[in-house]
């Protein structure tokens, strides 16, 4: 069955699936156990964990096409983006995935606990611990997942067996997110502050810490406030399973900035190179944080090695000038949405920023956007005299020949000599993963995937803060990463310092499957989903018959959208609605 998850490769195009250099990740299947053996063995119980965590979903770029970063070129996307969205269009959300991986942590939940095992600590914990601890940690982590689509779902505790009634109603959102928490905490008291060897990559203490500020920053946001989420639940006679009926908003802010304060006293995590010297060194930072394999930033993330058979090679976002598929575009609503190194907003009706758009930029765009005339790597041997340098080419020059003007297009448009099935459309794609020293035609590069990083813990507590008037308290933490993207410090107050703050968190999160829940729990859809633009890019002919050096960049309309309320929930299937009676579908459906 279709399901988002999937849908992401038509919509958002390159969304990587990788493999992990870790063991314990490559092993079989949970189904491939039938009996109940594995339960006094450690390491096939682990290995059943495994499963569960491979059961995650695991791209980059995910969702980008499905809100204001990049574009869809195929007709599901399309839809998407113009809200034809239906019971029958398939599963939005992977509804069915998420409950088969919760399944697979009830069952072993349950026989975790009859199991004995060797109590010796590891890691300051006894295996059996950490093993019940990971399981609940996954379980919150897909039942987060499902109400981020759903809201309240219905609540899964026990393995149910072939003669057990499957027909459960939903449960208020309220009681899901309790749920979660209650989970996440049970995790947070048996797992380790780190995993040592091979079991880095596993959730640890500040993981599931991390995921419960996440949690609670979504449900303190205006999405699930019976106070400002009318628009959504009006007529609908279930609100409870769009949000909280009841208690007060602040009390709920207080508890998202509480969960994100712990993360920070912890003293585990910090900032990745913080105080850079320079624009320039900025840059690079960014640009290694996500080619890097480790840093001090990580708190949940997948590996994924080269060395060990896995890796990405860079073929899903490499523009077709490097003979990549180019499917992460970059949206020129993202591009213009970076500020101007001096900290000002980029102004299309400032000529001389419009002239040159791409100039004096927050250092972050240099590091995430391949746009004309930005750096990437050597060309492929056969491509390289027509660009010795090896930078983005999505325009086109005016050239004069034989008495009329002769267009000659770049390597990475839609009519390049190289691929030009896969040219992109957006005049900029992504660079942000891509280790610009790998050369996608010969071999693969190391790749983490980070699920949870402590950048995102600082936007978090200075969210929470603002919501709560804290706001010299929030830009405290909001400025660190300023400081660290070398940009001038946000000083605005009240409604321009939120502004402030939700651009910022989508310059520094951008692609990192953030934006498409922000845009919702926030409630501003129809700010994100409208008429998207990329870039047409023309070195144009000069009166004298020369072409000029300076390029004129114009927006251009490359895809239709709007946007209609019902998409801040997805649609049960009818499948779904057939097999179980007590469901109740979510309202615009």
């Amino acid at each position: 069955m279709k399901n988002l998850l999937y849908k992401l490769i038509a919509f958002s195009f390159a969304i990587v699936m990788v493999s992990c250099n870790k063991d314990f990740l490559n092993k079989k299947s949970p189904t491939e156990f039938s009996g109940s053996d594995e339960w006094g063995d450690p390491a096939l119980t682990a290995t059943f964990i495994n499963g569960i965590y491979n059961e995650i979903p695991a791209g980059l770029a995910m969702n980008a096409g499905n809100v204001d970063e990049s574009r869809s070129r195929d007709a599901d996307g399309l839809n998407f983006n113009n809200m034809i969205i239906t019971q029958d269009d398939g599963e939005y959300g992977n509804w069915t995935g998420s409950y088969r991986a919760i399944r697979h942590c009830n069952v072993a939940l349950e026989n975790i606990s009859k199991a004995t095992f060797d109590p010796t600590l590891i890691d300051g914990v006894t295996l059996k611990d950490r093993m019940l601890g990971e399981v609940h940690f996954l379980r919150a982590y897909f039942y987060f997942r499902l109400t981020n689509y759903y809201g309240g779902v219905p609540i899964i505790k026990n393995v149910y067996g072939l003669n057990d009634s499957f027909k459960i109603a939903q449960s208020s959102y309220a009681d899901c997110i309790n749920f979660v928490i209650s989970d996440l905490d049970s995790a947070a008291s048996m797992l380790p502050v780190v995993q040592s060897g091979d079991n880095d990559g596993r959730a640890t203490k500040g993981a599931a810490l991390s995921l419960k500020s996440r949690v609670l920053l979504y449900a303190a946001s205006d999405l699930h406030n019976p106070q400002k989420n009318g628009s959504v639940t009006s007529g609908f006679s279930h609100p409870e399973l769009l949000g909280y009926t009841d208690g007060d908003a602040a009390s709920r802010w207080k508890a998202a900035q509480d969960a994100a304060k712990v993360v920070i006293d912890m003293g585990v995590y910090s900032l990745y190179k913080p105080n850079p010297a320079s624009a320039e060194e900025a840059t690079q930072n960014y640009s290694d944080l996500f080619t890097s394999t480790k840093s001090v930033e990580d708190i949940f993330v997948k590996y994924s090695s080269a060395s060990t058979g896995g890796g990405y090679n860079g073929w899903g976002i490499a523009p077709n000038g490097w003979y990549g598929n180019g499917g992460v575009g970059a949206l020129n609503d993202l591009v213009d949405a970076y500020n101007m190194a001096d900290g000002s907003k980029f102004e299309r009706s400032n000529p001389a920023e419009a002239a040159q758009p791409y100039k004096n930029r927050d250092p972050r765009f240099y590091a995430t956007v391949l746009f004309e005339g930005n750096k990437y790597r050597q060309r492929p041997a056969d491509l390289v005299a027509y660009d010795p340098i090896g930078v983005g080419q999505f325009g086109t020059w005016e050239t004069w020949s034989n008495g009329a003007m002769v267009p000659v297009y770049g390597l990475d448009t839609r009519n390049s000599i190289a691929n030009s099935w896969n040219g992109n459309e957006c005049g900029a794609t992504m660079l942000k993963f891509l280790n610009k020293s790998v050369d996608i035609q010969k071999g693969y590069q190391d790749l983490t995937l980070r699920w949870i990083r402590y950048g995102e813990i600082l936007l978090n507590y200075a969210e929470a803060s603002i919501e709560l008037g804290q706001e010299d308290e929030g830009k405290v933490y909001l400025n660190m990463l300023r400081k660290r993207a070398f940009m001038p410090d946000i000083s605005t107050t009240g409604s321009a310092l939120m502004a402030d703050y939700r651009n910022e968190r989508r310059i520094e999160m951008v692609y990192e499957d953030q934006r498409f829940f922000d845009v919702r729990r926030w409630m501003i859809g129809p700010a994100a989903y409208h008429d998207v633009h990329g870039v047409q890019i023309v070195y144009k002919l000069n009166p004298d018959h020369t072409t000029a050096t300076i390029p004129t960049v114009t927006p251009i309309v490359i895809r239709p959208g709007k946007w209609d309320n019902k998409a801040y929930f997805f649609p049960i299937t009818r499948s779904e609605l057939n097999k179980n009676d007590k469901l109740i579908e979510l309202p615009g459906y």
